[in-house]
């Protein structure tokens, strides 16, 4: 992808984040939201190597971005978040567990790493195509069974690409005061290969993604991204990060990546993709307000006649 087509894809995610924030606030959407703004650029340049035939995709709780790189799809996902039929799940999967294709999620922390190990031994055993990528996050890397999990996919040897999306805070708690030593140095203890890409260098982290993929492709082993980030917004919608200094805000917003790709285009250009998903967000979020509402007897047809596979 060239730097417009990333830029586009990081705009689509952050403007559809924005519009959902509002939404929650005006009652539209019901129960909780997990914001990526400030991490858009992962999964939009992991989801840039996928192969949608043959790999599969394990993703988090705060899993609008990775939905939106696989599909381009707002409107469904505003569906989804709103309850309504034309939902990827026909509303019954809300903010967090969301099936589309080859991609899955659900919201417990850490909990699709041993579905996507699972994934990639099946992938193993029947000798096909295809590689698993499962995020998780510095919060979940800490479960018991996330620890288990990565040293299964080791000895087992599994074509699986673990993305850990460090954003520094588990909820509200700095990752500094709950992780004893260091992340990488408990994947290379398991003998697995370990890459470190910083989200602040848009460069520096497309070689990475891409390195990481070509390993586990070639090998057929595990790969273990490890991706300096951040969030420019909450935890959760209800979240002001009053646990950050002013100064910690400042920065990150100063390092924001997805404004550096923007400085990289022309004024008159970029402002025209601005716009143009302004008006894509806006347009997806009007039709899903005025869509049908969750009808189980729909879901459970289009189920029956693989519309969908949840």
């Amino acid at each position: 992808m060239n730097i417009e087509e990333v830029y586009e894809q990081c705009c689509m995610i952050r403007t559809f984040e924005r519009k959902t924030e509002k939404e929650f606030e005006k009652g539209v959407m019901r129960g909780t939201t997990h914001g990526c703004i400030g991490q858009e650029l992962i999964p939009v340049l992991v989801m840039g190597c996928i192969d949608k035939e043959h790999d599969y995709i394990t993703g988090t709780h705060r899993c609008h971005g990775q939905v939106l790189s696989y599909t381009g799809d707002p409107y469904r996902l505003a569906c989804e978040m709103m309850g309504r039929s034309d939902g990827f799940n026909c509303g019954m999967g809300g903010s967090q567990h969301i099936r589309v294709g080859n991609y899955i999620t659900n919201g417990v922390t850490g909990g699709m790493a041993a579905v996507g190990a699972g994934m990639a031994l099946s992938i193993k055993k029947a000798r096909k195509e295809g590689l698993v990528v499962s995020f998780l996050g510095d919060g979940g890397f800490q479960e018991g069974y996330v620890q288990e999990t990565l040293n299964m996919a080791q000895a087992y040897q599994i074509p699986i690409l673990y993305v850990l999306e460090n954003n520094r805070y588990a909820m509200s708690t700095p990752t500094a005061s709950y992780i004893a030593g260091v992340i990488k140095d408990r994947i290379l203890a398991l003998g697995m290969a370990y890459g470190f890409a910083d989200a602040r260098d848009p460069e520096g982290l497309s070689r990475a993604v891409c390195e990481a993929f070509a390993h586990v492709r070639e090998e057929g082993t595990p790969y273990f991204l490890e991706v300096s980030t951040f969030r420019l917004c909450g935890h959760s919608k209800s979240d002001d990060r009053a646990y950050m200094t002013e100064a910690e805000k400042e920065k990150d917003v100063a390092d924001d990546p997805v404004a550096k790709l923007r400085a990289q285009l022309q004024e008159e250009r970029a402002q025209a993709i601005d716009n143009r998903i302004s008006a894509r967000i806006e347009d997806a979020f009007s039709r899903a307000k005025n869509a049908g509402e969750t009808d189980f007897s729909k879901y459970q047809e289009d189920k029956k006649n693989g519309a969908i596979s949840a």
